[in-house]
């Protein structure tokens, strides 16, 4: 993993965290690691493995794929991206935007020809 991803990684952890009013102690207590070693991962100093990133998405209640947002553009790291903004909305707010996501989706597409 390069360092640029560990970089990308370690801010949308720090963001998940911070929105959640999470500390670093606290997070990486529940996982089972050092405020230090957390830290690192914030910054993208070292890169955590597969196991430790699941357990600091479920200890942050998000879909692992939201720690890779901006890491590529594939299609699961967006599909996530979106589930992740839609899961704290009511089910009403969460059908208007997906209906607007179609219409916009439509109107882009139509201009892409």
């Amino acid at each position: 993993m390069s360092n640029d991803i560990a970089v990308r990684i370690g801010k949308n952890i720090a963001a998940a965290r911070k929105e959640r009013g999470r500390t670093q102690a606290d997070i990486a207590e529940t996982v089972g690691m050092d405020t230090v070693s957390l830290s690192r991962i914030e910054r993208g100093v070292v890169t955590a493995g597969i196991p430790t990133l699941d357990k600091i998405a479920n200890e942050l209640a998000v879909p692992i794929g939201r720690l890779f947002d901006g890491v590529s553009a594939n299609s699961s790291a967006l599909a996530d991206s979106i589930i992740a903004q839609l899961a704290p909305l009511h089910d009403e707010d969460r059908l208007f935007l997906m209906e607007q996501l179609q219409v916009w989706a439509k109107k882009l597409a139509k201009r892409k020809k």
